[in-house]
């Protein structure tokens, strides 16, 4: 960064010390130098995100896999199946009134 040596350093010192005085050059230095951990520490999450974002190359599509379904039962007294060769299975229960055939022929009147 900066090349000071000792003799620069303490001339700087001094100088602040006449400029701003001895009450207030205890805080300005606190100031300062959280103003530079601040700094540092964005800094260095820039650098940790553009080097993550630089090293991660662009990861392939992979197209998503279902797994077969097996039959369950649909609630209804029906069997689905996800097979199209399976035959298909009438639904359980009373017959409906279409295909009711009556034992007994009715008398006409």
């Amino acid at each position: 960064m900066l090349n000071i040596g000792p003799q620069e350093l303490l001339i700087v010192l001094v100088i602040a010390l006449v400029v701003v005085g001895p009450q207030r050059l205890p805080e300005l230095g606190r100031t300062i130098g959280k103003a530079l951990r601040e700094f540092r520490k964005i800094q260095d999450d820039v650098k940790d995100t553009l080097k993550f974002d630089l090293d991660a190359g662009p990861e392939p599509y992979v197209r998503p896999t279902q797994p077969p379904r097996a039959s369950t039962p649909a609630g209804n007294g029906e069997v689905t199946t996800t097979d199209p060769s399976a035959p298909t299975v009438a639904p359980a229960g009373p017959p409906s009134a279409e295909t009711d055939i009556d034992p007994e022929p009715r008398a006409a009147d």
